[in-house]
C-alpha cells in the first residue's frame, strides 16, 4: 500500500484554485519524491501547478505547458 503525504503548500494551492473556480474542471501537476521504507512505498507531494481551467483533453496545449514547467 502507498502512503500520500501533502505538504501545506501544495495541499493549499490544490484546495485555493478549485475554491478560486468552482465551476471549472481543473487540472495541474503533481511534484514530489517516491521513497520506499520497509517494503511500501512513501509519496511525498511538494507542489503543484496549476494549468488548465478549460477541457481536459487539451494535448497541443498541455505539451507546450511542460515544456514551460521548470523543475
Amino acid at each position: 500500500m502507498t502512503n500520500v503525504f501533502f505538504s501545506p503548500r501544495a495541499y493549499c494551492k490544490i484546495i485555493l484554485h478549485a475554491a478560486k473556480y468552482p465551476h471549472c474542471a481543473i487540472n495541474g501537476l503533481l511534484l514530489g519524491k517516491q521513497k520506499n521504507k520497509d517494503g511500501r512505498m512513501d509519496l511525498y507531494i511538494e507542489d503543484a501547478i496549476p494549468l488548465f481551467h478549460i477541457c481536459l483533453h487539451v494535448s497541443p496545449m498541455a505539451e507546450i505547458a511542460l515544456t514551460l514547467v521548470n523543475i
